[in-house]
């Protein structure tokens, strides 16, 4: 007998925004390494922790972007074998 259940829907769109709004979270990294170089005495601690949050996030974002598309390329794959 032949389940008529659909798999389950993937957030591949909500997934696929998340990553690229991290652009949003890298940009206020920059933004806060930068306000952290112009005062003075400069806190070299606190611009290591910015450059770290943003190496953290760049990584996140590939790792998202990376996925999302294959996944996208998987489906279209199995949709043209199907047809």
């Amino acid at each position: 007998m032949r389940s008529n259940k659909r798999h389950a829907t993937l957030p591949i769109g909500r997934t696929a925004r998340i990553a690229y709004e991290i652009d949003t979270l890298r940009s206020a990294c920059s933004k806060a390494a930068q306000e952290v170089v112009n005062r003075k005495p400069l806190d070299e601690t606190e611009l290591e922790e910015c450059a770290r949050l943003d190496d953290a996030l760049a990584q996140v974002q590939l790792l998202l972007k990376r996925i999302v598309r294959q996944v996208m390329i998987s489906r279209l794959s199995r949709r043209s074998r199907a047809v």
